[in-house]
């Protein structure tokens, strides 16, 4: 009886502990994170749970007492459940853990995790249950699928933009670009991100100090956050692009620059337009300003002599025609129609170079030629008033503008020279020009005539009918074609005079001045 007593407290004893370590097991199971389930494998390939914590019935929101006992096929969906019996068939066969990933929607709604499958050998060595954990991917796939197609809206909006977009670093100093940057300006780039430097070096050399000098110390000296500036840039077949750069900086807790993310535009068709409609407001104010020069000559130069040569006609009518008062009235007749005659000649030279003005079309011009055949028509005047000239124009100089305004130009400025010479010293006149891309072509001629004073001429000297030596010959319309020639190829004309000095007059053209022009 003793030993019975004693067999059945033994056993009693085991189940407890049985009991107590299978519900050790149970709670260290049910306060895991990751599904875990154990399945019997059954005959005919069929597999039935027999255990599932409570993170089964969180991640799918099936209660465990609906699965417990139940095969997978009648809780597993399709298509993930040929899926997983092709899984657990490969692990029952090698009898080693396998691994996969799956996809399947639940009442909890679509859930993706990393799976694997342990299989548990009886006895004999067969497989008799499987043991399963489901790492639950979901959130961090949610994650991932979101910055996948925020990367891809980003990749396609700067697909999108014409900008350049780049990213600089400031700690590495170096500046990640997108597509845009080859795109814009043509430099290829082998590396990507770049060194900050490489881009400062495109930068004009004019616009350096205030552009990357200026960025550097909005960065590092500034608590500023926006940054923008315009400024030229090297493209990589040397020309310059006019680009509005704008960038915003990103700071650390104390204030320190830690990265800018900015835009570089390409403005120079926008540039240009600015250019070309300043150019052409600045034409319309000069036009304006001709239509009161041609008020001017129909209300004192043409009506004088018109009003004249009428006054005397009218007498020729009345007197005798063999009296001297005949005769000198038909004397003055003529003379107020050679007036006449020579003011509508200077309206019709004006108007000659406002129509050609209007069909204007660059032409590479042979500079040194084209002043050599306008000094070889002024020669025989030239020797006649004891002159020399001196040309310093490089034979090989072409420049784009127009050969008859280039010579127009050089013909009014010397037979200017020629007119206005001083008579107590020989006259020399001396032409030059130089070019470099920088500042584009200057061309001075100088002379060591009679002068004036500049200061009292104010802005008039270029007006028409605007003359400065009363006792010489002249009709006061040279100078205002020089300007009207030069403006038209896009250069500015300016003069510095000193009377019983001499005259000079400079002529600049910037680089490529005439492409802005509305031809």
């Amino acid at each position: 009886m003793s030993d019975s007593a004693d067999s059945l407290r033994d056993f009693t004893a085991a189940n407890v502990a049985l009991a107590e370590r299978e519900h050790q097991l149970s709670v260290l199971f049910n306060t895991i994170a990751d599904v875990t389930f154990v399945l019997n494998v059954e005959g005919e390939g069929r597999y039935r749970f027999v255990f599932a914590n409570k993170a089964f019935e969180k991640t799918t929101g099936l209660p465990v007492e609906q699965v417990l006992g139940r095969y997978v096929e009648d809780i597993i969906p399709e298509p993930s459940l040929s899926l997983v019996l092709g899984k657990y068939r490969e692990a029952i066969a090698s009898m080693e853990r396998v691994v996969w990933q799956e996809t399947s929607d639940y009442p909890t709604g679509r859930v993706v995790g990393e799976v694997s499958v342990t299989p548990v050998p009886d006895e004999h060595g067969r497989c008799c249950q499987l043991v399963g954990v489901v790492h639950d991917l979901t959130k961090e796939k949610q994650v991932e699928m979101a910055l996948r197609l925020s990367n891809e809206r980003f990749a396609y909006a700067l697909k999108a933009t014409t900008d350049a977009i780049y990213d600089w670093n400031v700690g590495d100093d170096t500046l990640y670009w997108g597509e845009g940057f080859e795109n814009l300006f043509g430099h290829h780039l082998t590396e990507n991100p770049t060194p900050f430097s490489k881009w400062a070096d495109f930068v004009h050399p004019d616009d350096s100090p205030r552009v990357v000098a200026g960025l550097r110390h909005a960065a590092f000296e500034t608590t500023n956050l926006f940054w923008e500036e315009e400024y030229r840039f090297r493209r990589a077949d040397g020309a310059w692009a006019e680009v509005f750069d704008r960038g915003y900086l990103l700071r650390d807790a104390a204030g320190r620059p830690v990265r800018m993310i900015g835009a570089m535009q390409d403005i120079t068709p926008r540039k240009q337009a600015e250019r070309q409609q300043r150019l052409m407001t600045e034409k319309l104010i000069g036009q304006n300003t001709d239509l009161q020069q041609f008020t001017y000559i129909v209300s004192h130069n043409l009506r004088a002599p018109l009003a004249n040569a009428l006054g005397f006609s009218d007498l020729l009518a009345r007197v005798d025609k063999s009296s001297a008062v005949f005769e000198t009235s038909l004397q003055n007749l003529r003379t107020s129609l050679r007036l006449l005659d020579e003011v509508l000649n200077d309206v019709n030279d004006i108007l000659s170079v406002r129509d050609e003005e209007a069909g204007y079309r660059a032409e590479s011009v042979p500079l040194a030629a084209v002043c050599q055949q306008a000094v070889l028509g002024l020669q025989e005047a030239l020797q006649a008033a004891g002159g020399e000239l001196h040309l310093q124009i490089p034979a090989e100089l072409r420049v784009a503008g127009s050969r008859a305004y280039f010579h127009s130009i050089f013909h009014n400025l010397i037979s200017n020279a020629i007119k206005y010479r001083a008579d107590a010293r020989p006259l020399r006149i001396d032409i030059a020009a130089t070019v470099t891309p920088a500042e584009g072509l200057t061309i001075t001629v100088r002379d060591n005539g009679l002068g004036f004073d500049r200061e009292q001429a104010g802005d008039n000297v270029f007006q028409l009918y605007r003359r400065f030596h009363a006792g010489k010959a002249g009709r006061g319309i040279g100078l205002y074609l020089v300007r009207a020639h030069v403006e038209a190829m896009g250069g500015q004309v300016t003069v510095a005079s000193r009377p019983d000095e001499g005259t000079e007059f400079t002529l600049y053209f910037r680089p490529h001045a005439d492409e802005n022009l509305p031809h």
